[in-house]
């Protein structure tokens, strides 16, 4: 069985310094749980949101106490990857040209993974065929969704301690994106972890 494994605020807190610059250049007051839908940034606060990432020269992930692994985060790879084997387990990432070299760095200093198990994409992973002979765990409802419709596969959306808005059920009714894939919260193969431990539960029940 192939685990693919999404970086930013899957493995990583990308979310929390995104917010805490967001709130500072634009003067607002935004926690994670407020974060209701997965273009609210940009939506609410205008593009200007996104410099945060388009500013080519502040690559955050060569900042490695900026952007920290989430609690638990190295032990659940690690703990994969045995279970499963190496060769099994994947880091999937949506990822600007400008910041690939430094990410896949920063995956391999803080998880130590080989670079082959690093895959980077500039498109909606959801939809990309190499996904279809396994499993994707991912904060991003929609692509779990489309890697479900698609693929015909297991997905996780991970919304880790409870704490992000746009994984919750009840908020994908605000995100016009899953308008066409609302209905695959009702199958089987289709689930919401909020922690590592629950992940594994799942793993070992696919």
């Amino acid at each position: 069985m192939k685990i693919y494994i999404d970086y930013d605020n899957t493995l990583i807190n990308l979310i929390d310094p995104w917010i805490l610059w967001a709130n500072n250049k634009f003067n607002v007051n935004f926690t994670s749980n407020d974060i209701n839908r997965w273009h609210f940034l940009g939506e609410v606060l205008g593009k200007g949101a996104n410099d945060f990432w388009n500013d080519k020269k502040d690559n955050h992930y060569a900042n490695k106490n900026m952007l920290q692994p989430n609690p638990g985060a190295i032990k659940f790879l690690h703990s994969i990857q045995k279970q499963f084997g190496e060769k099994n387990v994947f880091i999937v990432s949506s990822t600007v040209a400008h910041h690939k070299v430094e990410k896949i760095k920063h995956a391999q200093y803080f998880f130590g993974i080989v670079k082959k198990q690093f895959i980077s994409v500039n498109e909606n992973k959801g939809k990309h065929t190499f996904t279809k002979g396994g499993i994707l765990i991912d904060d991003c409802p929609l692509y779990v969704m489309e890697h479900i419709c698609y693929n015909h596969q297991m997905g996780i959306v991970f919304n880790y301690n409870d704490s992000f808005g746009w994984c919750q059920k009840d908020n994908y009714i605000l995100d016009s994106s899953l308008n066409s894939f609302r209905h695959i919260v009702d199958y089987k193969n289709f689930s919401i972890a909020t922690s590592y431990k629950q992940i594994i539960e799942e793993l070992n029940h696919a």
